[in-house]
């Protein structure tokens, strides 16, 4: 598994992800990053989006698909994660921007 995936397995087990449509954007006041899966439909990504701007979360796309994401997080496939950590959310940022 590489650091990426790795990184989000343990913020998951700190209890410092939401996931899911109506979980990350009931919590976006205590979130600090929105990942979206590369196979999410379009008007979700629309939808996240314009939530998350609201709040000025950042999201980010990630070349992940939603079954990878589930596998990592130890849940079913999930095409959106809230990190609700700035460590973790710094962490994993720089991990997709550098390319690991």
């Amino acid at each position: 598994m590489n650091k990426f995936l790795s990184t989000l397995g343990l913020a998951r087990r700190a209890g410092k992800l939401t996931y899911g449509f109506d979980m990350v954007l009931s919590n976006l006041h205590k979130t600090y990053l929105i990942l979206l899966a590369e196979d999410c439909a379009e008007r979700t990504l629309r939808n996240v989006r314009e939530a998350a701007e609201e709040f000025g979360v950042p999201v980010m796309n990630i070349p992940y698909t939603k079954e990878s994401l589930g596998v990592s997080i130890g849940t079913k496939p999930v095409g959106i994660i809230g990190v609700a950590d700035r460590g973790f959310s710094g962490s994993l940022t720089k991990t997709i921007e550098g390319g690991n």
